[in-house]
């Protein structure tokens, strides 16, 4: 128990080194040297965990996306579903803003991967992205049933445009070089989502 734990801690050391060389440095000029040397260790203790740099990002993707899930999670306690869509939406813009320079780097990697990396790296966006969506659509449901949203429209495809809107925002706020203030816009995207632009 005592060695696993230390693995995990070791482990954890290292990718949030890397997170900061990552940062520093951007993802095609880092190297495991780098990332070895910011978290105190041999090079070679960082290759007993991670075989390369792709792995080590892929690997703080996939612990980043299950704290952003995490933290939406805890509001999926809340009764009311539409304060439960804008308490996720709030989670998920404030969580960004936190991390907006590691957002950043896994934007402008882009087709830094090759093909056999691509494949993974899709899969896991394919298992968050269902993971998301499932939240969303639950809420969606809920909603329906109690009659705050229209039901002429399928749960899906109402995902489909929470999701745009979401991502249309995020992806702006990247654009423009991720300035303060992305968290000051769920509550205007959930307005939107549910009233539309006519005039109240």
């Amino acid at each position: 128990m005592v060695r696993t734990e230390t693995r995990a801690a070791y482990r954890e050391a290292i990718l949030d080194a890397a997170t900061r060389v990552f940062g520093r440095l951007g993802f095609q000029d880092a190297k495991m040297a780098d990332i070895a040397a910011e978290a105190g260790v041999a090079a070679g203790t960082v290759y007993n965990y991670f075989k390369n740099k792709e792995e080590v990002f892929r690997s703080i993707l996939q612990r980043t996306h299950e704290l952003v899930y995490q933290r939406i999670l805890v509001h999926q306690q809340l009764e009311d579903p539409l304060e439960r869509m804008r308490a996720s939406t709030r989670e998920a813009f404030d969580f960004l803003e936190e991390h907006g320079a590691l957002f950043l780097l896994y934007v402008s990697i882009g087709g830094g991967f090759d093909w056999a990396q691509k494949r993974v790296e899709q899969a896991l966006m394919n298992e968050n992205t269902a993971r998301y969506l499932a939240l969303s659509h639950a809420t969606l449901r809920d909603a329906a049933a109690r009659g705050q949203i229209r039901s002429d429209l399928s749960v899906e495809q109402l995902a489909v445009f929470l999701s745009g809107l979401t991502d249309a925002t995020i992806f702006t706020w990247v654009r423009t070089g991720c300035q303060p203030g992305l968290r000051n816009q769920a509550d205007p995207l959930i307005d939107f989502f549910l009233h539309g632009a006519k005039a109240p």
